[in-house]
């Protein structure tokens, strides 16, 4: 898990229902790969959401958003990247289709 401050400390970690929720809200499956760098902000902005959910299920898509601005996108944006590869402690970017590519 990765820490992150926003209303209070959280923590990043990607479930299956994160997954899944992040596929609802954009159409992408987490188990193609993706390229973080090439994503759209609405895509970005439900990844770290997805990440967030495991620890607080009445946290809405929208009230994490709102809590998101300029001064922290990019600390978050690292943080995600980081989440997701260390959730593959085994894999090898190139070998896994779930690496990130920061």
């Amino acid at each position: 898990m990765v820490t992150v401050k926003l209303d209070k400390e959280r923590h990043l970690r990607l479930t299956l229902r994160g997954m899944l929720e992040f596929e609802n809200i954009t159409g992408i499956s987490i188990f193609k790969g993706f390229d973080l760098k090439k994503m759209a902000l609405k895509e970005t902005t439900a990844l770290l959401w997805a990440c967030l959910i495991h620890e607080d299920k009445e946290l809405t898509y929208d009230m994490f958003i709102d809590m998101i601005d300029l001064s922290n996108i990019t600390q978050l944006t690292g943080a995600v990247t980081e989440c997701i590869n260390e959730s593959l402690p085994d894999a090898k970017e190139s070998e896994s289709p779930l690496a990130v590519k920061s």
